[in-house]
C-alpha cells in the first residue's frame, strides 16, 4: 500500500505542539515593556507579528520547513522571556526592529497613499411612504410625484407615469424606459414572496391535510384499543381543537392572513399611484393647454377621446361576490374595532388580533373538520 504524505496541520501531536508555542509566545510578548511611543503607534505589536508568522508557516508540509519553524519559535520565546527585562540586549533588539518596521510602513504609505474612499451613496426617497399609523390600514402618500415643471427638462413635454401590474396584481410605476433593474429586482422579489405564502397554502391543502387526517385516524384506534383493554382513563380524546388536523387547519387560516394583508398593502399602494397618475396627467394637460398647440390636432376631437361612452342600461356580463374583499380582516375589525392596534414584537399567536380571528372563522374551521377530506379545503372556502 502506498504510503500517504505526511500533512502536519493534519497530525494532532504535531498541533498540539504548535498551539502551545503559540500561546507560550503570545504570554511571553505581551510581557515585554515598550517605549510610549511604539505602544501607542500599534497596540500589541508584538503579538500581532507573532499570529503573522504562524498564519504564514501554516501551509508548510516539508519536514524541514516544519521543523526550522518550531527551532525559530522556540529560540524567540527564549529572546522574549529576556526582553522581558528594559536595559537589556534583547530588549533594545525587540524595540529596534519595531521601529524599523513602522518606519518603513509609513514611508511606504506615504509614497503610495490609499485611494480616497468614494463618498456615501445618497438613497433615494420612497416613491410613496406609508403615513397611516401601526395598526390602522395602510394609506400612502407621495413626496417625489408629481413633479413641478421646473424639475422637468424644457425642451421636452411632461411624460406621464404608466401604472402597471404583474401576473400577481403588484402595482408599480414605469416612470422611464428602459425600466431599472432595481425595480424589476423589487417587483420580482415581492412576486415571490407572494407566491411562497400561496404555495403554503397548496402544500397544507395536498400534503399536510391528508397526513393529519391519517394522523388523527392512528390516535383514534389507539384510544378505542384503550378503552376496550381498560388500559386506564387515557383513552379518552380531548375534542377537534386537540387534534393534529386543528393545527394544520389553523396553519392553513395564518397564511390567508398574511395573503390578505399583502392585498391590503398591495390595494393601498395601487390606490395611492393611480392618483399620483392621474395629477401627474392633469397637469400635462394643462401645459399642453398652455403651449401651442400642435397643428392638425382638433380640440373636439380630444374631448371625445377622453369622454368616456355611456353604457346605459346594460348589466355586465360579469358574477357579483356578496363577500367583503378581506373577509379575514373584515372579521378582526368587526370583533375588535378599526382602533384596534396590532402588538408588534410579541409573539402574533398570542395577540387578540389572531384570537379574534380564530373565533370568527371556527365555524368554516370545524366545518372543514367535519369533512374529514383531503382536497376539500376549496369547496369549503366556496360554500362560505
Amino acid at each position: 500500500m502506498r504510503r500517504l504524505p505526511f500533512i502536519p496541520a493534519r497530525d494532532p501531536r504535531h498541533r498540539s505542539a504548535a498551539l502551545a508555542l503559540c500561546r507560550a509566545l503570545l504570554r511571553s510578548a505581551s510581557r515585554i515593556p515598550l517605549p510610549t511611543d511604539v505602544r501607542a503607534a500599534t497596540p500589541g505589536v508584538v503579538g500581532q507579528l507573532v499570529k503573522r508568522r504562524f498564519v504564514g508557516n501554516r501551509a508548510y508540509t516539508s519536514l524541514r520547513l516544519v521543523y526550522a519553524a518550531m527551532a525559530a519559535g522556540y529560540d524567540f520565546l527564549t529572546l522574549f522571556a529576556k526582553a522581558q527585562t528594559p536595559g537589556s540586549p534583547e530588549h533594545a533588539q525587540v524595540v529596534h526592529h519595531i521601529r524599523t518596521r513602522l518606519s518603513s510602513a509609513a514611508a511606504a504609505r506615504a509614497a503610495h497613499p490609499p485611494p480616497r474612499k468614494p463618498p456615501a451613496r445618497s438613497f433615494a426617497e420612497p416613491l410613496i411612504t406609508n403615513t397611516a399609523p401601526p395598526g390602522r390600514p395602510p394609506a400612502y402618500t407621495s413626496s417625489v410625484l408629481p413633479r413641478p415643471r421646473s424639475a422637468l427638462p424644457a425642451d421636452r413635454p411632461r411624460r406621464v407615469p404608466s401604472l402597471c401590474t404583474t401576473a400577481n396584481d403588484q402595482p408599480f410605476l414605469r416612470i422611464k424606459k428602459p425600466q431599472p433593474r432595481a425595480l424589476s429586482r423589487m417587483v420580482g422579489r415581492k412576486d415571490r414572496v407572494f407566491q411562497r405564502k400561496i404555495y403554503r397554502i397548496v402544500d397544507i391543502d395536498e400534503e399536510l391535510v391528508p397526513g393529519a387526517a391519517l394522523e388523527d385516524e392512528w390516535d383514534r384506534l389507539v384510544a378505542d384499543q384503550m378503552r376496550r383493554e381498560a388500559a386506564g382513563p387515557g383513552g379518552e380524546g380531548g375534542g377537534p381543537k386537540t387534534t393534529f388536523s386543528w393545527s394544520v387547519q389553523l396553519a392553513r387560516l395564518w397564511w390567508e392572513w398574511r395573503v390578505e394583508k399583502t392585498w391590503q398593502d398591495w390595494t393601498a399602494r395601487g390606490t395611492a399611484l393611480n392618483e399620483l397618475v392621474e395629477r401627474e396627467r392633469a397637469l400635462a394637460e394643462q401645459e399642453m393647454a398652455g403651449s401651442a398647440k400642435p397643428e392638425g390636432r382638433d380640440p373636439a376631437q380630444d374631448q371625445r377621446r377622453r369622454a368616456t361612452p355611456p353604457r346605459g342600461h346594460v348589466r355586465p356580463n360579469v358574477a357579483e361576490h356578496s363577500a367583503p374583499p378581506l373577509p379575514l380582516l373584515s372579521a378582526i375589525n368587526t370583533r375588535l374595532g378599526r382602533d384596534a392596534l396590532d402588538e408588534e414584537g410579541e409573539d402574533p399567536f398570542l395577540s387578540p388580533s389572531w384570537t379574534a380571528l380564530v373565533e370568527a372563522e371556527q365555524p368554516r374551521l370545524m366545518k372543514w373538520l367535519a369533512r374529514g377530506a383531503a382536497g376539500r379545503n376549496g369547496g369549503a372556502a366556496a360554500s362560505k
